[in-house]
């Protein structure tokens, strides 16, 4: 573990498996299994070993990896690869071998594969004259129809994030395609109560925003993955079919209701070793907190955690975990998610913090920080700038080229080497640099837009919890240094 660490090969220790990952890697469960741990535990490298081993049992197997994000499942692959050149990678779904792809573009390979089937179950699960059309980023639809249709709503209600949250949460898994079931549906969680007035003046919004739907024929993400998980477990009931052997999910925390049924529906009925989920409530920065069992995925007697922290220092990770202290976390088997127990292997210097009194006195003390490693002899592209936003991002980086410090803006492309990088907080999840500069960590950093998370208390509680996680996830992407 320290020459993966310590000897200059920095991507060596991600494919490090500890011996007490080895279990979780080798063992085998009859029915879906969870793998917590804290960042930096080694879930994704887990993950990637155990796909790797369920390919060498059965090389026909099909193994499907995935995860939120696309960006990570491009990091996975990549990690795969050296952790084995000789596996085999496939590109198709129902191939024999190890598939690995964001969860949405999964979604839409799995339509594209189903052709027909795939309409039919866009008209049970969204209604009348609905189709498997593409999915893709509907930012402002809900904005939209509630400038139309929802002047009848309380005030409180008429916020985007709560149509969304009652869109993903309760009407699409329940496949609600008329008032009457919306009007008779438990809502558990959702931290609104709504009487029948209420609910009839939200469904006339969910009504605009489907036909809306049809007239740009444009699924949102969710409704795609709901509608082929339809289809899916139709498949498996009907005919008997099964496009997948077994499904790892790595960063399950950030999966919606509707992705939980399509990887549900993707491995079929329980069977051993079907579904494999490593996640961490404590780095759910996407979307509302979601339970395991009420999406047909069982994990009581087949839920683990990983307590070994061995890529962050004790002094890193305990000013990371100072960060999450005040918040009340709950895991995705709905049970009190504690920080207790979390220790490192590593040691290093304190974190720094500077405070400023002014965005020009950040820049100077951001450029002076990066000097300071640079002239250490740190490789650049092991040192990272993390913001809170793209504005942010491109501000900081022109700031920094100002005072002759050069540093590349990342988006979705790989990380190359030459350079200090500067990325988004979220951007940055499933990634490690040796030296962290965490950039504009204030109170006024908050977007405005978070502010239609209070259209209750509990709302604004959990978008709170999600912007410590937000920090949380960033303070930890330091392996050495953070400033």
């Amino acid at each position: 573990l320290r020459r993966a660490i310590d000897e200059g090969d920095f991507g060596a220790w991600r494919i490090f498996l500890h011996p007490e990952q080895r279990r979780y890697v080798t063992g085998s469960w009859n029915g879906p299994f969870r793998l917590a741990g804290g960042a930096g535990t080694g879930k994704t490298v887990v993950v990637l070993h155990r796909a790797r081993e369920l390919a060498r049992r059965n090389p026909q197997a099909r193994v499907v990896v995935t995860t939120f994000t696309t960006n990570l499942a491009e990091v996975m692959k990549r990690d795969l690869k050296r952790l084995d050149p000789d596996l085999r990678l496939v590109e198709d779904v129902n191939q024999p071998g190890v598939l690995v792809l964001g969860v949405d573009k999964l979604v839409a390979q799995v339509i594209k594969f189903a052709k027909t089937g795939a309409d039919k179950a866009a008209e049970w699960v969204l209604g009348e004259g609905m189709r498997a059309w593409p999915a893709r980023p509907v930012n402002d639809r809900w904005r939209e129809v509630l400038e139309l249709y929802g002047d009848e709503l309380p005030e409180n209600l008429r916020s985007e994030s709560f149509m969304h949250a009652e869109y993903t949460s309760v009407v699409l898994p329940n496949i609600i395609t008329t008032l009457e079931g919306y009007l008779k549906v438990r809502r558990p969680g959702s931290g609104v109560a709504l009487d029948r007035a209420k609910r009839s003046e939200v469904w006339r919004v969910i009504e605009a925003y489907r036909r809306r739907t049809a007239i740009e024929e444009s699924l949102d993400f969710d409704e795609a993955a709901m509608l082929i998980a339809a289809h899916l477990y139709r498949l498996r009931e009907v005919w008997g079919e099964v496009l997948a052997d077994h499904v790892l999910v790595d960063e399950g925390q950030d999966l919606t209701p509707a992705r939980l049924h399509f990887l549900r529906a993707l491995a079929g009925a329980q069977h051993a070793d079907d579904l494999f989920i490593a996640e961490d409530s404590h780095q759910r920065i996407y979307g509302r907190k979601v339970v395991l069992s009420r999406y047909g995925i069982a994990v009581v007697g087949r839920s683990r955690r990983l307590t070994l922290n061995y890529r962050t220092t004790a002094q890193n990770l305990g000013f990371a975990l100072g960060i999450l202290a005040p918040g009340d976390y709950v895991d995705i088997d709905d049970q009190p998610e504690s920080t207790q127990g979390y220790r490192s292997a590593r040691s290093g210097p304190k974190p720094v913090v500077t405070a400023c009194s002014s965005l020009a006195e950040e820049y100077d003390n951001a450029a002076t920080t990066l000097r300071r490693w640079l002239e250490a002899g740190v490789a650049p592209e092991t040192i990272a700038i993390l913001v809170r936003d793209r504005y942010q991002r491109d501000k900081v980086a022109a700031a920094l080229g100002e005072r002759g410090v050069e540093a590349r803006v990342v988006d979705r492309e790989a990380i190359r080497p030459g350079l200090p990088v500067v990325l988004t907080m979220h951007r940055a999840k499933g990634t490690e640099f040796s030296r962290v500069l965490l950039f504009g960590v204030s109170e006024g950093s908050i977007p405005a837009a978070l502010h239609s998370e209070k259209y209750s208390e509990e709302a604004w509680s959990d978008a709170l919890l999600r912007e410590r996680s937000l920090l949380y996830v960033a303070a930890t992407r330091a392996r050495d240094e953070l400033a």
